[in-house]
Order: C-alpha cells, then structure tokens, then sequence
C-alpha cells in the first residue's frame, strides 16, 4: 500500500488544482480562526466591559481544542472537492484503466483512494493541532495535549467522513460539476433542513445524518437549545461515526468493483 501511495503522490504532488486548494485550505484555517476570535472578543467586551474576557469559556485550557476544531471544520468542502476532482478526473481521462491494465486490481484502485483520504485527514489533523498551538499562545492559554487527543481523534474521523462521502458522491456521479453541486447543497443547505425535521419529530436522531454523524463528534459550547441539542453522548456518536465511514467505503469499493471502467 506504501507503493501505491507513492504512485497516488506522484500523480498529484504537480497537479495545479491540488495545489491552489491546498494552500487556501491553510490560508482558510489562518483566516476563518482569526475572525471567530475576532469576534468573539469584541462580543465578550461589549457584554462584560473588559475586551477579550473569555465569556462563554471557549479559549479555556478544556474547550480551546473543540474551539478551533469546530472552527475549522467549515473548511472540509475544499478537500471534499480536491477528492471529487481527482476521482473523476481519472475516470474522464480514463487513466484509472492504466492502472488495471498495470496489474492493479479493481480493489487495489479504489483502496489507494481511501488510504488517500486517510493521510489528508491525518494532514488536516495535525493542521488543527498546530493552530490550536498558535491560539494557546496568542490566548494566553496553557497548551496540554491531554484535552486534545481525544478532540484530534475527533478532528480525523469527522475529516475522513467528509472526504469518503465527497468520493462516494464521485463514484455515483462520475461528473464534476453534478458531485460538487450535490457535496454543497447537501451539507449546506438539505442536512441542515433534514436536521430541523428530525429535531421536532424524533428528537436525537438529527445526529445520525451522513454529515451531521462526524460533526457530532465535535459538540460546540451553548448549542443545547438548539437542533443540536439532545447529542447522545460521544460514545454512541464514535460508534455511530464509525459505522458510517465503515458504510461509505462499502458502497464506493462495491460500486467501483462492479461498475463499468
């Protein structure tokens, strides 16, 4: 898997689109975090008189992890559309038959995919770990990684949930244009639509959504009363994250294995 891995690099390491969205992914992180600090310490100095009084404790030593995590998480759809993009791609050039035609099993393809997504939500990781270092330091707050492994564990599975739906979407689709619109409208606009149903008539099960599962994980501060109230617990949403990522690879190595080239 290391080989194929290294083959996957070399087809992107070049690639143009890889690396503008890679570097406004890092940009983004830098910019979407500095205005939500922004913000909030505006906020907290209107509210208590004293500008930059942590209010809601949200840049504590406990919750600063889940802070920038949850802050940074409105970022996945770039990474999600590098994914769609690269899968596709292959699949209009039919490059993918180059590697069939190489010895490569049908599996072979489609594993190296998702072992792909793997490293860039290991990537995406150990971004969110070094900008909840930057945060420590520009908040005055200890930095103690005790709090945060368990919210870094969070961060990777609620990335690779993200990138398997956005390659599963391309392997249904097979077109560019039809995966972004569907990446966006849902996890934008229908999930969140589907949330507020499921709050009023079953309340709870709003958090077993393809995307609301991983984003579960990360529960933000002062959003009990509210449709993302009533989380079950982190337990039940790991089990419940798992099983999803357990069932996105399912479907997209089942429809690659059986679909035509």
């Amino acid at each position: 898997m290391i080989k194929n891995l290294q083959i996957e690099w070399m087809k992107i390491k070049n690639y143009r689109v890889f690396q503008v969205f890679s570097v406004l992914y890092m940009i983004g992180i830098v910019i979407i975090i500095f205005i939500f600090y922004k913000i909030y310490t505006q906020l907290t100095g209107r509210l208590t008189g004293r500008d930059g009084d942590d209010l809601f404790q949200l840049f504590s030593e406990e919750t600063i992890w889940a802070t920038v995590c949850f802050s940074t998480s409105f970022l996945l759809y770039l990474p999600g559309m590098v994914i769609i993009n690269l899968f596709i791609n292959e699949v209009n050039f039919k490059t993918h038959r180059q590697n069939i035609i190489d010895g490569w099993k049908r599996e072979t393809f489609i594993y190296t995919k998702i072992s792909l997504i793997a490293c860039i939500a290991v990537a995406v990781t150990i971004m969110n770990l070094v900008a909840t270092f930057i945060m420590c330091n520009v908040t005055n707050t200890p930095f103690t990684l005790g709090p945060g492994i368990k919210m870094l564990g969070f961060s990777f599975m609620q990335t690779f949930i993200y990138l398997m739906f956005a390659l599963l979407l391309a392997t249904f689709f097979r077109r560019s244009g039809v995966a972004f619109i569907v990446f966006f409208i849902y996890g934008l606009l229908l999930e969140f639509i589907l949330m507020w149903l499921f709050s009023n008539i079953f309340p709870g099960l709003q958090h077993f959504l393809p995307l609301q599962v991983a984003d579960s994980l990360i529960a933000f501060p002062g959003m009990d009363g509210s449709i993302f109230g009533n989380n079950p617990g982190e337990l039940i949403m790991t089990i419940g994250a798992v099983a999803f990522a357990g069932l996105y690879i399912f479907l997209a190595v089942r429809k690659y294995k059986y679909d035509d080239l």
